[in-house]
């Protein structure tokens, strides 16, 4: 993901630096060994040479760490210290002066921002517009610094203070759009999650109103037969006071059971058939998907091809749970993790079995790790007898499943 590179190359840019500045300190170590005889000090220079060299070493690791302001600016005040002290008694040789130089400014640019490395950069150029007379410094008589020197040091202070803050200013924009990108992934996802529970709420509505149906058409064949059995009831018992008695009002009394027989059996009929069609509704499994992908893609702008393939039409509610929900499931992964355009699902069954597979164009997945959504899916298709696979593709990821068809009967 875009998110992911950013983070990426901000870890290796701060990995440069910091080798960049043990380098630094080693170039350091290694003209001191090469030149302490052409320099010819005395052996109390060397020794204060080597502990100031250390001691800056060892103060400058800790701006790796997550310090506090007056913390960083402490150890910055020391380093520069450090530079004036091992810089001073070199008026010709400017190795160390231009390497703690270095260092400061990589530091600087790790820790402080834009405004804190001009107070760097101002105090470090005060220290070398001093005016530098002859002196003796650590034992030895020290010429003035020609003037040359001079204004190469002011030069390249001036040329490190530019970069520091133009790689400041590149860091920070990119920081900048970091933010940007994460915080859409993260809009991205409570939207996601606003539209699952939008589906699961379309389905639970429809659920809802088939149900809401049948209790209606139960209550209307309960009244009917209800209706139809009381009447009979009463036309039998009146009937049987009539048999010897009122041969003509029997006949008459029959006939009505009759019509109420044929009025209730044609009531139940309607009943039964608006039953049984708000069954068939309910376990159009095709169509349940279908809207589950439309929902989808109308909410988060992302194509969602189906490609049915060989399925029945119906699939029996336990298997069709899975899938919905593994559907569900590799849509989001798709756009969350992979931030696809466009996702296509396959359905076919084979040798008895379901087979589903979900290819999405999307930037794939590096390290593949295990959330709730996976563990729940593996869970439910481990109880199955299922399978579940998942990988990246050349271009994209691929998740696909299979599970016994009617494993439930």
């Amino acid at each position: 993901m875009i998110e992911g590179f950013y983070e990426q190359t901000e870890k290796i840019s701060r990995i440069i630096i910091i080798l960049t500045i043990a380098l630094s300190y080693t170039f350091i170590g290694l003209i001191y060994f090469f030149s302490k005889d052409s320099i010819n000090f005395s052996t109390t220079w060397a020794i204060q040479f080597k502990i100031i060299a250390l001691f800056s070493a060892a103060i400058t690791s800790f701006t790796v760490l997550n310090l506090r302001r007056a913390s960083l600016y402490i150890i910055f005040t020391l380093n520069i210290i450090c530079k004036y002290l091992i810089s001073k008694p070199f008026t010709q040789f400017i190795w160390f002066e231009s390497l703690f130089i270095v260092i400061i400014f990589l530091s600087a640019i790790l820790t402080l921002n834009n405004k804190e490395i001009l107070i760097v950069s101002m105090i470090l150029l005060m220290f070398s517009v001093f005016p530098n007379r002859d002196n003796i410094y650590w034992g030895r008589k020290v010429e003035a610094r020609p003037l040359e020197i001079s204004l190469f040091i002011i030069l390249f202070i001036i040329l490190l203070t530019f970069l520091s803050i133009i790689i400041k200013f590149l860091n920070n924009i990119v920081n900048r759009q970091k933010n940007i990108i994460t915080d859409q992934n993260n809009i991205i996802k409570k939207l996601t999650a606003a539209n699952s529970g939008l589906q699961q709420y379309a389905n639970l509505s429809e659920e809802k109103s088939v149900n809401s149906e049948r209790m209606r058409i139960t209550r209307e064949i309960h009244d009917s037969v209800g209706y139809t059995m009381t009447n009979l009831l009463m036309m039998i018992e009146a009937s049987t006071d009539l048999i010897d008695v009122n041969s003509h009002k029997l006949r008459e009394l029959l006939n009505n059971a009759l019509q109420i027989i044929r009025e209730g059996h044609k009531d139940m009929r309607l009943s039964l058939r608006a039953l049984r069609n708000a069954k068939v509704i309910k376990s159009n499994s095709l169509k349940i998907f279908s809207n589950l992908s439309e929902i989808f893609s109308s909410s988060t702008g992302v194509i969602v091809n189906l490609e049915y393939g060989n399925i029945p039409w119906n699939i029996p509610p336990e298997e069709e749970q899975i899938i919905y929900r593994f559907i569900q499931e590799g849509m989001t992964n798709s756009l969350t993790h992979g931030e696809a355009k466009q996702i296509d699902i396959h359905f076919r069954v084979d040798d008895g079995r379901i087979f589903v597979n979900i290819i999405d164009d999307g930037n794939g997945c590096r390290d593949i790790k295990k959330g709730i959504g996976l563990n729940g899916m593996e869970e439910r298709l481990k109880d199955v007898g299922g399978v579940l696979e998942y990988g990246n593709l050349h271009r994209g990821f691929s998740a696909k499943i299979n599970i016994p068809l009617g494993f439930y009967e």
